[in-house]
């Protein structure tokens, strides 16, 4: 069983269609790459995974469970939305890291949210926030960020802030990551860094969706790729297929202009 199912997700806002029929199935443990130019869709289609946005039409279901149903109202609760988002862990493309919080505190900050709704909260509580803390520091070691679990965003480079944000999505034991743009925001000399790290939760198996404009990464990293076109899905399939040998012509244009402009396929 696909632990993703996306079955005819449409968005649109006002007359503008944004996602058109868009279906697709993730397997435990594989990384799936979305490419495509600007405006194609693909951060919108995260901001849906992630109910950051309501799909119009179509059907979320993660691990047997539907999550969302547009036929469905019982689905469409609000009071359930945040329950549904800690399926997916998210990393923005500007960090969004809280500036007056450090590292631990902002990988910390929803687990110890979440851990007041728990009901044995007021009798464990010291012993339930000291056990929130542990993990966020092994997820700040994971990181390479052990020593900076003290420090403030301002106090962080852009690579060290991107990689605070993926601790604090993994903080949340998300069955999905989602990583929109990973490395837009930063300078191409720290670039490097964030692509190892989410090359090794590759190599570990994480569950991933990756939407990237680093091509040779995709081509490396992802065992899927989808390449979006105009708000549809144009071409999907293993990444050394849809990659080195794409069967639209719309995908060999899109790779073809990527290789003319950065000088490689």
């Amino acid at each position: 069983m696909a632990i993703l199912d996306v079955q005819h997700m449409e968005k649109h806002f006002g007359a503008t269609r944004v996602l058109e029929d868009i279906s697709f199935q993730m397997e435990q443990g594989e990384a799936l790459a979305i490419i495509g130019s600007s405006g194609s869709g693909k951060t919108t289609l995260l901001r849906c995974l992630n109910f950051l946005e309501t799909p119009d039409q179509g059907k979320i279901i993660v691990n047997g469970e539907t999550l969302y149903d547009a036929g469905d109202p019982a689905t469409q609760r609000e009071s359930e939305v945040r329950k549904k988002r800690l399926h997916f862990g998210l990393v923005f493309q500007s960090f969004n890291l809280f500036p007056q919080y450090t590292a631990l505190e902002n990988v910390t900050l929803a687990p110890r949210l979440l851990a007041k709704e728990r009901p044995d909260f007021k009798a464990r509580k010291k012993e339930i926030l000291e056990e929130i803390r542990s993990q966020g520091r092994s997820m700040l070691e994971r990181m390479g960020l052990g020593d900076r679990e003290g420090h403030y965003p301002h106090q962080l480079s852009g690579g060290q802030q991107q990689r605070v944000a993926i601790a604090r999505a993994l903080a949340m034991k998300p069955d999905i990551l989602c990583f929109d743009e990973p490395t837009s925001a930063l300078d191409p000399e720290l670039t490097g860094e964030v692509l190892k790290v989410i090359r090794e939760l590759a190599e570990q198996k994480t569950t991933m969706i990756i939407v990237t404009h680093e091509m040779a990464f995709a081509r490396e990293v992802a065992d899927q790729v989808i390449f979006m076109d105009q708000g549809v899905i144009a071409e999907q399939g293993p990444a050394h297929q849809v990659m080195d040998h794409p069967k639209e012509e719309r995908t060999r244009r899109f790779l073809a202009r990527y290789a003319e402009g950065m000088g490689e396929a």
